[in-house]
């Protein structure tokens, strides 16, 4: 009899566990247009349905990017809600379906103090790693583990801020580790927004990251669209953003982010980025942030194949 009873208390324990899964994962998500990138047949700037019981961000959207931990764990999906105009980061749990198709964009750690290029170099070689390079195949080796991944995080630090030989230099940098990792990067330097627009977006058709470097203005500028973390409790979230400075504007410093995708909305194209200043991917109007205005020639841009 004891053991009929535990039968049926672990037949019954399965059941709810099952039930509550289906529970979690009730977000439907289907691909009305899917924009193949690199590997990936769903890529950043697909447009899809999202079906939900909740309203808020049901309806349809332009899928962001599958966002990915250091670690290799989905954190989040991102999609912009075409009807209200925001971004909404929504936990990857809650989505029913194989989402391996679908492009990831790292879940940035956030920078400690003023490292954003040491912190950007790490990131272009995770985002690169998560796009689907595999040269000689020591970079996947590396990002394996806790301990590669932070040793890589220092040495970038190191590199960039403390080492004679490779000081201020991105390009010098990665193609340090290129070395070994098999690839080489050039730096891009244009006083044409044109030229800089086909510079980005040509290489992100590719599926390829790239870096951006660039001064600073006095003051930050404001998310092209809302932000919510979908689901918590505080889900404001920061939508302030370092953009490259306009002419005239006091140059207040450098910044360097890391550009992962881009999209279409409005006849406007916005660019998906990893900038260690935050713990998730940012948005940038890339016509609003880089045009005729901005100090184009000091903006360096740095590639890699």
């Amino acid at each position: 009899m004891i053991q009929f009873h535990f039968r049926k208390f672990i037949l019954f324990g399965f059941i709810l566990f099952q039930s509550l899964n289906l529970l979690a994962a009730d977000i439907k998500v289907k691909t009305e247009k899917a924009i193949p990138v690199g590997q990936f047949t769903v890529g950043i700037g697909s447009e899809v349905i999202i079906e939900s019981a909740d309203p808020e961000i049901s309806g349809p959207a332009i899928f962001l990017g599958k966002a990915t931990l250091p670690d290799g764990t989905n954190s989040f999906q991102i999609y912009f809600n075409k009807t209200t105009e925001k971004i909404y980061y929504v936990d990857a749990t809650r989505f029913s379906g194989n989402s391996s198709n679908k492009q990831t964009v790292l879940n940035p750690y956030e920078q400690a103090g003023g490292t954003c290029t040491g912190y950007a170099i790490y990131d272009f070689l995770q985002q690169s790693h998560l796009s689907g390079f595999k040269g000689t195949g020591v970079l996947e080796t590396h990002l394996a583990t806790e301990k590669g991944r932070t040793t890589l995080l220092v040495d970038n630090i190191n590199e960039y801020y403390l080492t004679p030989q490779h000081r201020y230099s991105i390009a010098g940098i990665l193609n340090k580790y290129g070395k070994s990792l098999g690839f080489v990067c050039k730096t891009y330097k244009t006083d044409s927004y044109e030229k800089a627009q086909d510079k980005i977006l040509s290489n992100l058709r590719t599926g390829s990251p790239l870096i951006i470097a660039f001064n600073l203005g006095p003051n930050m500028y404001q998310s092209p669209f809302a932000l919510k973390m979908h689901d918590e409790s505080k889900p404001k979230m920061d939508s302030r953003l370092w953009i490259p400075r306009k002419i005239g504007e006091r140059n207040s410093g450098g910044h360097t982010i890391v550009v992962a995708g881009s999209f279409e909305f409005n006849h406007k194209t916005y660019l998906v980025t990893v900038d260690s200043d935050w713990s998730e991917p940012r948005v940038w109007d890339m016509e609003s942030f880089l045009n005729d205005k901005t100090a184009l020639d000091e903006v360096e841009f740095t590639t890699c194949k």
